[in-house]
């Protein structure tokens, strides 16, 4: 998927595209809307960069291992 954003709200927002980034990223994990990592991969950072921002915001780090989506449990220790 491909993100456009207008050149002109980039400017008035006074940002760069890894502000945006940044921004969004940390919006969707603070929603519960993406987990850790995805919101990290996102922001385009290295973990001690996006935690360090994380603290900067007051924003709690749960980094919790990922889980495979259509794989029970028992199935997945067989």
């Amino acid at each position: 998927m491909r993100l456009d954003v207008p050149n002109d709200i980039v400017r008035r927002a006074e940002a760069t595209a890894g502000e945006l980034l940044l921004a969004m990223a940390i919006q969707l994990y603070t929603d519960n809307r993406l987990d850790y990592s995805d919101a990290r991969r996102l922001a385009e950072l290295p973990t001690d960069v996006f935690n360090q921002e994380l603290v900067r915001r007051n924003i709690s780090i749960n980094q919790y291992p990922s889980i495979q989506v259509g794989v029970r449990k028992d199935a997945a220790a067989a």
